[in-house]
């Protein structure tokens, strides 16, 4: 079947979330040909629950304790169908949503991908739930979707469906990583394949408590962001010496002009920046500012605006560590240097009102006092 759909469900010690999430991928208004249950050596009810549904789900059973990562790659071996479709084990699915996407790919056959929304809730311990809409969300064009993503995760792998054959050329998930390993694995999809997208909710990611990670490397949830931020860097570490410069450009198109190669730097820089590379940050706005002077363009200004926007906020700019004197180097460079310095600034504004409604008001002072710097090279 050209648009079959192999479902992959890896699960670690969430029984009973488990069950709810496998009856929300079985209310399928398009069901799927096949779902794959891969447990990682759950000490909890995991067997017997995904054993009242033994003629419609196959559980594939590890013998050691290995990660989500191991769990995806062990079922993609063994999946039979042209579509993937990953799906967590805590999350719930919307009736439609499989039958959205594969309509998606089937509109747009050239497309490795397609993607929808998703809407974030929670459910208290009296069983009260609440919704608190998508949260990080990028709505862009399906030309800066690569770009987009680069610099910050915001589609999730139960948002998504996946050609097999992209998936077989994009590789196998990175087992070393104990987080971010879904955003490792969708660069390397987006960066192969055009896209499909609907701005309709596709599925309701579970915000809770519970414990993430493997039996050996688990952490809280408010471990989350730290884990996040740790295992991005090391990502984009490598994407950085990996990824040419024309990369970086609306569509991965080439660079063919002195603008489009100081597009491209702007844009790796407030990447790297966003990712709390600030140092990398720096050397690409500067190689940008010594490029023939000429003024910015309004996409090249939006760009630069988004530097501080990372989803784990920027906290980082008000610590020692943030190179103050490069940034005061990059202003007195050029006149180029001064407008993206002045962007830069512009950009950070919105942190000052973000940090001071939540009354933080000393990060509210600290940030206004960032924005001073930068706009007039202190």
């Amino acid at each position: 079947m050209s648009n079959g759909v192999s479902v992959i469900i890896p699960t670690y010690n969430r029984a009973a979330l488990l069950r709810e999430t496998l009856d929300s991928v079985l209310q399928q208004s398009r069901p799927a040909e096949e779902i794959l249950v891969v447990d990682d050596c759950s000490p909890d009810e995991t067997v017997q629950v995904v054993a009242q549904y033994a003629d419609r789900v196959r559980l594939i059973r590890k013998t050691e304790n290995r990660g989500k990562a191991h769990s995806i790659n062990l079922a993609l071996a063994e999946c039979t169908q042209p579509l993937v479709w990953i799906v967590d084990d805590d999350d719930l699915i919307d009736p439609t949503a499989l039958e959205t996407l594969v309509g998606l790919l089937a509109d747009k056959p050239e497309a490795g991908f397609a993607y929808g929304r998703h809407a974030r809730f929670s459910i208290d311990p009296e069983g009260n739930r609440t919704d608190m809409g998508t949260g990080y969300w990028t709505a862009c064009s399906e030309d800066d979707f690569f770009v987009r993503t680069l610099e910050d995760f915001f589609v999730h792998q139960p948002g998504m469906i996946v050609r097999r054959s992209v998936i077989d050329k994009a590789g196998a998930l990175d087992e070393s990583l104990v987080r971010s390993q879904d955003y490792d694995f969708l660069v390397r999809i987006a960066r192969l394949s055009d896209c499909a997208k609907t701005e309709n909710v596709v599925f309701f990611q579970r915000q809770h408590d519970g414990m993430r990670g493997t039996k050996d490397t688990s952490f809280s949830a408010a471990q989350r962001d730290e884990k996040w931020i740790a295992y991005d860097q090391k990502i984009f570490s490598g994407l950085r010496d990996s990824l040419t410069l024309d990369e970086y450009l609306p569509g991965q198109g080439d660079i063919q002009s002195d603008q489009d190669r100081r597009r491209a730097l702007l844009q790796r820089g407030v990447i790297m920046g966003r990712k709390k590379m600030w140092s990398l940050a720096a050397e690409d706005f500067m190689a940008a500012a010594r490029i023939a002077p000429s003024q910015l363009t309004s996409d090249e200004l939006a760009i630069l605006k988004r530097a501080f926007g990372s989803k784990y906020g920027c906290g980082e700019v008000l610590a020692a560590p943030f190179p103050r004197k490069a940034f005061r180097q990059l202003y007195r460079t050029s006149p180029s240097g001064r407008t993206i310095s002045r962007a830069l600034a512009a950009g950070l504004k919105w942190r000052i009102r973000q940090a001071a409604r939540n009354g933080a008001y000393r990060d509210a002072v600290g940030y206004a006092r960032q924005v001073f710097n930068l706009h007039f090279g202190l």
